[in-house]
């Protein structure tokens, strides 16, 4: 008998180790993130809106949001998209071996991100020197504000609006005509800035900085390294998120309750994680800063 239910028990042990690594596996599933093509406002206009490079603007946002490696990011691109569906047809046919995904079976978007460029500015000013032919004091001006909505896919509700903007003003001193533009890549880098921006006020939304841990000579530790956007010397106002608030009367969450309890200063930046000095802290006897409480940036 006891023969018997060995091979039994190890078989029930297996399968209770598969069932679980698969589970852990899932649930270590990223977030999968889609990015609209950006669309032009209506604060775009004339010249400006011939200079806009939204090929480039959408390739620095999915660029960005994979930087973060947060989260899987889904094409959105009609001529990527056509391409798969060409293959997933020719892995179909006799010709292959059919390993491409099967047609329909594309992954969906958890969240989307629906990008719109509010206003852009790309030019050269240029003033003329006095007493000189054709002598002119150049400054190249650009500036690029985008707003971004982020929407819940399974239920369609605005999680969040971003509002996103970078700018130079560069002079170039003394040239000879008028006419030119400042160079594309002070365009690639405003998009790359802008880029930038979103992806950490979305990583903030999804999954906000907290603190993992705390030593005992008052450095607490961040979830968040290198790919997070921090610097050195960052300050954050840290807060104790308290019990769920439910609306009594539609069952809506409202968000759990906060409470400021101190501040904490960036020291240095890991590959993943952060480790902050405590600056500032109002009870460091019955509430102090401690692990799972939210940092944010101080409202100026």
């Amino acid at each position: 008998m006891v023969t018997l239910l060995r091979p039994i028990w190890l078989i029930a042990t297996a399968l209770t180790l598969l069932f679980a690594t698969q589970l852990h596996a899932q649930e270590r599933v990223q977030p999968a993130v889609a990015i609209k093509e950006p669309t032009v406002g209506d604060g775009v206009k004339g010249n400006a809106k011939k200079r806009l490079k939204l090929d480039i603007i959408w390739d620095e946002l999915e660029a960005s949001f994979r930087a973060t490696r947060k989260f899987r990011v889904l094409s959105r691109n009609k001529a990527d998209l056509a391409a798969v569906l060409e293959e997933q047809e020719f892995a179909s046919s006799d010709l292959a071996k059919g390993d491409a995904a099967a047609s329909g079976v594309l992954n969906n978007a958890n969240y989307l991100i629906l990008p719109t460029i509010q206003d852009f500015k790309f030019y050269s000013a240029h003033k003329k020197l006095p007493n000189f032919d054709s002598k002119y004091k150049r400054t190249d001006v650009g500036f690029l504000q985008i707003s971004a909505k982020m929407i819940d896919t399974a239920t369609g509700q605005v999680v969040a609006n971003f509002s996103l903007s970078d700018k130079f003003n560069i002079g170039q001193g003394v040239v000879n005509g008028r006419g030119a533009v400042p160079s594309s890549k002070r365009f690639t880098k405003m998009a790359k800035t802008v880029a930038g921006q979103l992806a950490d006020q979305f990583v903030n939304a999804v999954y906000p900085m907290k603190v993992v841990k705390r030593d005992r000579r008052g450095n607490v530790f961040i979830n968040r390294g290198k790919d997070g956007g921090l610097k050195v010397g960052d300050i954050f106002d840290v807060f104790y998120a308290g019990e769920e608030m439910i609306d009594p009367d539609t069952g809506e969450s409202l968000g759990a309750s906060e409470e400021y309890v101190g501040q904490v200063k960036v020291s240095r930046i890991n590959p993943k994680f952060t480790v902050a000095k405590v600056v500032k802290e109002l009870d460091a006897t019955n509430a102090p800063i401690g692990v799972g409480d939210i940092l944010r940036t101080p409202q100026k």
